[in-house]
């Protein structure tokens, strides 16, 4: 009888939710491949409320997560951090990390410079407002892509979202330890430096975009991981 329910049925999909980095669309995902049994999803950023906290955000976005049926949760960058708030209160299959960090010890120096000189505060409102600078900073102090190609992907540049974001990730300090967490990471990552990192799955030769650049790459990583019993 149960051979004849699962012919009929079939094996039930396990639906994996990806999440971006700051300013990305999820499209940076598009490259990415899943093994049969995995349905694809989405979520896409949302507009921060007025000194939202970063738990009340993450439950805004957790709301496009059927929790009803199995599910994986991917987050990419901040997307990770936003993933890390979300199983506190979730309760996913397995958590993905992609170029990001989970610990304290993980956090870049960079990072901590920002947080203690409180700079994202002092930025004038307005420089938050120009799509192209944003691109350009980003193009010029972490990537070596074309402003063409990278602009695809950084199209979520609402002022109100960028500054916001850029003080969620920078003062974010892990103080929990997630469950079926696994973490891929390049070896060259321009922001989360890859000799910080601890308990990876590794890359090789891959930097913050390896998403679109090493796709391949990280889809067989992603296989062995969601595949795994």
């Amino acid at each position: 009888m149960a051979t004849f329910l699962k012919r009929i049925f079939g094996k039930r999909t396990t639906n994996v939710y990806f999440i971006s980095g700051m300013c990305y669309n999820c499209s940076v995902f598009d490259k990415l491949k899943l093994p049969k049994g995995f349905q694809r999803n989405y979520i896409e950023w949302l507009i921060p409320e007025s000194d939202e906290p970063l738990r009340k955000y993450a439950k805004r976005m957790a709301r496009q997560i059927n929790t009803r049926r199995p599910f994986v949760i991917v987050g990419y960058s901040f997307g990770a951090v936003i993933m890390q708030e979300m199983v506190r209160f979730l309760h996913p299959r397995k958590c993905i990390i992609i170029s990001s960090f989970k610990s304290k010890e993980e956090i870049p120096s960079l990072f901590s410079v920002v947080r203690y000189t409180k700079l994202a505060e002092h930025v004038p409102a307005k420089l938050f407002e120009q799509t192209e600078f944003i691109i350009s900073s980003f193009n010029r102090l972490v990537y070596n892509t074309d402003n063409t190609e990278l602009a695809k992907y950084l199209t979520v540049t609402d002022p109100v979202y960028v500054r916001w974001a850029v003080e969620q990730i920078t003062n974010w300090v892990p103080k929990y330890r997630t469950r079926n967490l696994y973490h891929i990471h390049g070896t060259d990552d321009q922001v989360f430096p890859f000799k910080n990192i601890n308990d990876v799955l590794p890359v090789e030769g891959g930097d913050h975009l390896m998403l679109v650049k090493k796709a391949d790459t990280v889809s067989a990583l992603l296989d062995s991981i969601l595949l795994m019993k």
